[in-house]
């Protein structure tokens, strides 16, 4: 598929390659790597840390390809844009041919990696070639859209150029722990009800021997961490329901050499909860630019009448800010309707849509959205009994 594009524009030279994941090089992969420090939106779904080893052992499409734009001014190149896409064809939601933001079943956010000092001029790129290629695809869904940039003024004012139009399916609001609520500021909004209930805990799990809260990252045993959250995972229902990463020899090579890769720049973090001095409860975490991200949990069903989960995230809120300085907010990567709402104050806004590239793709939309509308006023009991059943 490489297909490589150049354009001058006020001295600077942009270069767009498209590139199959197979033809992604080791130059091009650690330029990836510097890009993401510098992202406008923080994105470690998108690191080649988390991508290359999800395109190595995850399940996906072999329609995957990535659209990398490089500014070259004075003889210097920089990668200032990468964008990951699965080629996909009609479905109920979007009745033509189209494009889909790459993710995984393990992905919880899919905001494009852009320079934070070129990212217009790096989406306006990314546009261009998408809409070049209007006769193939007619849209570009992203599900686990943060859109703090893409959706922002100056990135619709780019998509406007080329006639690209944002459409809306579906919001939701998502846990984050910001550094103003780290230590004192988290514990004091938790309920009188939730922080009793931590110190009866405690006192209950040190009735059985030494109980401490761990934190850490960049060393050489986080391979044994990696590994006593995987058998502290597979220990709960996701074990029992086969979900578990250790249920599928993928998906834990998977999350080995993930985390194996985060951890070369101490971007990996486990925080534990250990009785006696062997793990009882962990969570697996990496880092961003300035921003972390909430991955996975797991706890001991041995020991789950503790609250471990729980009590290993309110231990989380006490020391964040002596171990996480550099953080601006951690993401807990979490549903709607997940414990960690209760514990983390703060919100931010995820979507799911799609930016229409063709006339024809709007219409299809226009169309589609007439149709539900029509379908609800013409037969409101039915689908009420069938929201209730989740269909």
């Amino acid at each position: 598929m490489s297909q490589n594009n150049r354009r001058i524009s006020n001295s600077h030279q942009f270069t767009t390659r498209v590139l199959k994941t197979s033809e992604i090089d080791t130059g091009l992969i650690s330029a990836w790597e510097e890009l993401e420090a510098r992202a406008i939106v923080p994105n470690a779904f998108m690191s080649p840390h988390f991508v290359l080893p999800a395109l190595r052992h995850l399940p996906y499409s072999d329609n995957v390809f990535g659209v990398f734009v490089e500014k070259t001014s004075a003889g210097l190149s920089e990668l200032i844009g990468v964008a990951l896409f699965e080629i996909c064809g009609p479905t109920r939601r979007f009745p033509l041919g189209h494009l889909s933001a790459f993710e995984t079943m393990h992905s919880y956010l899919t905001d494009f990696l852009l320079d934070r000092e070129h990212a217009s001029g790096a989406l306006r790129e990314i546009f261009r070639y998408l809409r070049a290629q209007r006769h193939r695809w007619h849209g570009v869904r992203l599900n686990n859209l943060s859109g703090e940039y893409l959706l922002a003024e100056d990135a619709q004012a780019v998509a406007s150029e080329f006639g690209v139009r944002w459409n809306l399916f579906e919001q939701w609001s998502r846990a984050v722990l910001h550094a103003r609520d780290f230590g004192d500021a988290a514990m004091a909004q938790l309920t009188k009800r939730r922080t009793k209930q931590h110190q009866k805990n405690l006192a209950r799990l040190e009735e059985l021997g030494k109980i401490e809260w761990c934190f850490t990252r960049q060393t050489d045993s986080l391979q044994t961490l990696a590994e006593e959250f995987v058998r502290l995972e597979h220990s709960g229902w996701k074990g029992t329901e086969g979900t578990s990463l250790y249920s599928n020899s993928n998906q834990l090579r998977f999350f080995f050499e993930m985390i194996a890769g985060f951890n070369q720049t101490g971007r990996a973090f486990f925080t534990e909860l250990r009785l006696n001095g062997k793990s009882i409860a962990s969570t697996a975490n990496f880092t961003s630019g300035n921003i972390g991200f909430a991955f996975k949990v797991g706890w001991d069903v041995e020991y789950a009448r503790f609250g471990l989960g729980i009590t290993n995230e309110i231990e989380l809120l006490k020391h964040a800010g002596e171990f996480l300085p550099e953080l601006e907010y951690i993401d807990g990567s979490s549903a709607p309707d997940s414990y960690i709402n209760e514990l983390w104050p703060s919100r931010r806004t995820i979507c799911d849509g799609m930016f229409t590239l063709t006339p024809v793709g709007r219409a299809a939309l226009t169309s589609i959205g007439v149709a539900r509308k029509l379908k609800t006023s013409l037969f409101p009991h039915q689908n009420k009994e069938r929201s209730e059943v989740g269909e």
